[in-house]
């Protein structure tokens, strides 16, 4: 049986105000895509079951800033720990408290976006 995969996003540490995010936990299988923002921004989409929420946040993502032209560099860093079968279970992608990234292409977590649940 597959070792169920988790990704960890900290774009700061917890402050506990509703009006940002700031850490999140995702499971790897909710993942829905990677997207290209700009030649130093990647964002990556989560699956949610929720619709859009009242700030306008239509679809949960975490912001990556990367190095200049390394994003096929920063998802393949991605994807290898995700699929490797003897990794963490919980794969720190982006945390910006302790400075650890999953690839050293990955400078910084830039923001985390969900929907709200209430």
């Amino acid at each position: 049986m597959a070792k169920a995969k988790h990704l960890y996003f900290a774009a700061a540490a917890p402050d506990g105000t509703a009006s940002t995010e700031e850490v999140i936990m995702v499971p790897a299988t909710q993942v829905s895509h990677y997207e290209m923002a700009s030649a130093t921004s990647l964002r990556i989409y989560f699956n949610s079951n929720q619709e859009q929420d009242l700030s306008g946040v239509d679809s949960a993502h975490a912001v990556l800033t990367i190095a200049s032209g390394k994003y096929k560099e920063a998802l393949t860093d991605i994807a290898t720990a995700i699929a490797d079968p003897y990794g963490d279970s919980l794969i720190t992608v982006a945390d910006e408290v302790n400075s650890k990234y999953v690839s050293t292409h990955i400078t910084a977590c830039a923001s985390i976006a969900v929907v709200d649940a209430s």
